[in-house]
């Protein structure tokens, strides 16, 4: 795949508590990298459940006092699913301005950089909201796209049962949707480094995404 001349960034926001909106940004990132995308996943969760999945090596953000400039080899580093990942290493809040500078700084050595849970206040940034076919999520969504304006929704565990459907889709107007069935292969297992394979038909599905991610 041709070098981007202009970075796709990307924020994946999820419409309520544990819809999977890490896993799929994971996952998204790796099918990138499969396809010879230049892509970066940066984790801002306090929590970091990605950090010992993916053994993440240094620099972390604690290292980005000052971002203004710095050079390549500063720059955050491949991981074992072959994709760079800047991650955390404490709780220790991200300072708005650093954050803008990395993001900023790193833009041109990336075609495409995924945000999880990003800043969005403060970063101008293409949505992509992770929501389920639960009440609480349905909530989220309602709110979230009044608010983000997404221009993707992923429906995450969807079901093709009719009432179901019908539930989900009464939430969404304009934006781009897409849908990952249930499964137990997008299950990342915290704290025990393992992430997965994912089925084909999630494949092709991440697939149309990063083709939409990419435009």
């Amino acid at each position: 795949m041709p070098q981007l001349r202009t970075p796709r960034i990307w924020g994946t926001l999820s419409a309520s508590g544990g819809v999977g909106a890490t896993t799929l940004t994971f996952h998204l990132a790796r099918v990138a990298a499969r396809a010879g995308v230049r892509v970066l996943l940066i984790e801002t969760d306090i929590r970091a459940p990605l950090r010992e999945i993916l053994a993440a090596q240094p620099p972390f953000w604690e290292e980005y006092r000052n971002a203004t400039s710095f050079p390549a080899e500063a720059l955050p580093r491949p991981c074992q699913a072959g994709f760079a990942f800047l991650t955390r290493r404490s709780v220790e809040p991200i300072a708005d301005e650093v954050f803008i500078d990395v993001i900023q700084t790193v833009r041109e050595y990336f075609d495409l950089i995924l945000i999880d849970q990003p800043i969005t206040k403060i970063l101008e940034s293409d949505l992509l909201l992770v929501a389920e076919n639960t009440l609480p999520s349905l909530i989220g969504l309602n709110v979230f796209r009044e608010i983000y304006k997404p221009k993707i929704v992923l429906v995450n565990k969807f079901t093709p049962r009719v009432k179901k459907r019908a539930a989900i889709e009464g939430f969404i107007l304009d934006e781009k949707v897409f849908r990952i069935a249930t499964a137990a292969d997008l299950h990342l297992t915290m704290g025990f480094g393992i992430a997965r394979k994912s089925s084909k038909r999630n494949e092709r599905v991440f697939e149309e995404i990063l083709s939409e991610l990419l435009r």
